[in-house]
């Protein structure tokens, strides 16, 4: 069916009512009427006949059951290995001995770098400004040479120049407004042809 047809002729709509066994006496009387609506009446109802003709099929009452009976979860590697950790620091006196000095070495470790450095704030403060000082020094050393950088290149001249004079800095800050404001326009007009021609085609 092309899209030539009389409102009369079977829409999706109609054709789903009709399949459905709503059938108004006008569309009954068009499809009496019309070879075209009464194919395409034939062939849905035909198709429909045919899925509804097919077996269904359904697992059988145990499927799930045997299928999560056959899945195996491994155990996660980290937690395998901290198992087999464990019963080697376990297994014998020996290492029972190694881990818990390798305990106390590291808490001592870790208590004695706790007391130095409450007992020695004031050398920590020193040793934290000499290095901000550094920092600054290296930072400002590196802003004079950019500073340098950029007054050797060939166009800092008439840059200058412009910006000793006022009033050619005006009238360049306002064309370089104006170039703004006209691409700004611009970029508008733009965006909005595509828009007005949509809008034409569907008028």
């Amino acid at each position: 069916m092309n899209g030539d047809f009389s409102p009369l002729h079977f829409g999706p709509d109609e054709l789903d009512a009709w399949l459905a066994g709503v059938r108004a006496p006008e569309l009954v009387g068009h499809v009496s009427a019309c070879p075209e609506c009464r194919e395409l009446v034939r062939a849905e109802e035909a198709l429909i006949g045919q899925l509804a003709a097919l077996p269904l099929y359904a697992p059988a009452a145990d499927f799930g059951e045997r299928v999560m009976a056959s899945v195996r979860i491994p155990d996660p590697f980290a937690i395998r290995a901290l198992q087999g950790a464990r019963r080697r620091l376990l297994a014998s006196r020996r290492s029972v001995a190694i881990a818990a000095t390798v305990a106390v070495v590291l808490l001592g470790s870790m208590a004695a770098s706790a007391a130095w450095t409450l007992a020695n704030r004031d050398t920590l403060l020193a040793a934290g400004n000499w290095l901000a000082g550094e920092a600054g020094r290296w930072a400002w050393v590196g802003l004079r040479g950019a500073a340098l950088n950029l007054i050797e290149q060939p166009w800092f001249s008439g840059f200058r120049s412009l910006v000793d004079a006022p009033a050619r800095l005006a009238v360049a800050s306002g064309a370089m407004s104006l170039m703004y404001v006209s691409g700004i326009f611009a970029l508008r007009r733009l965006l909005a042809i595509p828009t007005q021609r949509v809008a034409h085609a569907n008028g």
